[in-house]
Order: C-alpha cells, then structure tokens, then sequence
C-alpha cells in the first residue's frame, strides 16, 4: 500500500466549518469527505472534455448531413420541394420554441 500524500490548504472558518458538517453529515471524517470531493471533481473534468469531443464530432456530422440534404434537394427535379423543405423547417422550429439563425438549414436567405 502507497503512503498517502499530505495536501495542504488554507480554508476559512466559515469554510471549515461547514465541510464539518457536511462530513458530520455522511457519517465520515473531513479528509474523507474533502478527498471525495476532489475526486468527484477530477471525475467531473475529463466527463466534460469527453462530452466536449462528443458535441465536436456531432456537430461535424450534422453540417455534413445538412450539406448533403440541400444538395440533394437543390437537384431534385422538383425546384419547389428545396423551398418548402426549408418553410418546414422554420415551422417545426418555431413550434419546438427553438431559434433559427439566418443560414441555418442551407437557407439561400441572409
């Protein structure tokens, strides 16, 4: 077993004292309770960058498939079916209380 490493920190008493009784609380000592806080929030830190690359690739792959869509709709023979894909959108956009920033959907309108 490792020896465990001594981390020292300047808190106020205010602080001090309500980590405590947060301790008191659990039923554990400060040190449990503080180290288990920095765990969770070291845990909490690389979800976040995780969870940051996620929302990455997602949004790459949705600017992928709306590049594709309009361009299949720009070639369908039907020249209205593009227009009225994009009214549809605007629509269920505004019935799902979301925004529409000016481009958005492939939308030709600035």
């Amino acid at each position: 077993m490792t020896r465990p490493i001594c981390l020292q920190v300047y808190i106020s008493s205010e602080l001090s004292s309500l980590i405590r009784k947060a301790a008191k609380a659990k039923g554990i000592s400060m040190s449990e309770w503080v180290r288990a806080l920095l765990a969770n929030a070291c845990a909490e830190d690389d979800l976040a960058s995780r969870l940051d690359a996620s929302i990455e690739r997602i949004s790459r792959r949705s600017v992928f498939l709306m590049v594709g869509v309009d361009a299949l709709l720009a070639g369908h023979p039907d020249h209205a079916l593009r227009g009225r894909a994009h009214q549809a959108y605007v629509r269920k956009c505004k019935e799902l209380g979301l925004t529409t920033a000016a481009g958005e959907g492939g939308s030709d309108e600035a």
